[in-house]
């Protein structure tokens, strides 16, 4: 999908009236009988007419803007937020001779030590093989298990259940709607963070742990479109949920159940 206000060249506040205007100046420029032999003028005019198509309709265009939103969240909620790069374990490399070398120094020393130098090579590099790599497939889960990550983003430590993260603010607390966030098929805790759209923008408004395995119940959640992003702690990979509108809910005060399966 495109930006339709870059496809108008106008901005993403403008009012109706620019937006009218500038569809009409676009069109006056791009329309087919003024460009009869210019096709990538007849796809300019498809795209333009499908831009204020949407924009015009009031309803449309909030579902637009949401989806603006969304992209610019997607871009700004990174690895930054939990820097966690756990490289695997790896053998340090160790160099022994090749063939060919030992051929060598063998042919140098004579042939009454042949045997005796061979076998004790082959001695030495059975031991340093078996010191070397039968300890790091011991201790390689150890290792793993050490790496793995306590604190969150802003340097406080994970609860030890399902909550809040200390130091992140609990913002917009209003409505009785409850969003039910199920990591239940999950290997690995996660990080989440609830964002709402406010003034044009997603701002985080919920942040939470969540153990492998469990759920957590965001309460106090009023109208609005919200999208959840969430970091498996494991790996670092982040994702991010289908965007979540509530709407009447405050004023009918008919309140949502709301389950978000990760």
């Amino acid at each position: 999908m495109q930006n339709y206000y870059d496809v108008l060249n106008v901005a993403q506040g403008a009012s109706e009236e620019v937006i009218r205007a500038a569809y009409r100046a676009l069109s006056q420029k791009y329309h087919p009988d003024r460009n009869p032999h210019n096709p990538q003028a007849h796809q300019r005019m498809t795209e333009i007419n499908q831009a204020y198509a949407v924009l015009s309709d009031p309803e449309k265009r909030h579902h637009h803007d949401v989806w603006i939103a969304r992209q610019a969240l997607q871009a700004q909620v990174s690895p930054e937020l939990l820097a966690r790069k756990h490289s695997p374990f790896t053998t340090p490399p160790v160099y022994l001779p090749t063939h060919q070398d030992s051929m060598i120094t063998l042919n140098e020393r004579g042939h009454g030590w042949i045997w005796f130098i061979g076998v004790a090579i082959l001695i030495v590099m059975g031991i340093v093989w078996w010191r070397l790599w039968y300890p790091v497939q011991q201790n390689q889960p150890v290792s793993e298990k050490a790496t793995v990550v306590v604190t969150a983003p802003n340097g406080h430590q994970f609860p030890l259940k399902a909550a809040y993260v200390t130091g992140y603010p609990v913002l917009r607390q209003r409505g009785d709607n409850r969003i039910l966030v199920d990591a239940s098929s999950l290997q690995s805790p996660v990080f989440a963070q609830l964002y709402e759209l406010h003034d044009g923008k997603f701002t985080a408004i919920r942040s939470f742990y969540i153990p492998a395995g469990e759920t957590f119940i965001v309460p106090k959640i009023g109208d609005g479109d919200f999208s959840l992003q969430y970091q498996r702690i494991n790996d670092g990979k982040w994702a991010v949920s289908d965007g979540i509108q509530i709407k009447n809910t405050e004023a009918s005060r008919k309140y949502q159940d709301i389950d978000i399966r990760l």
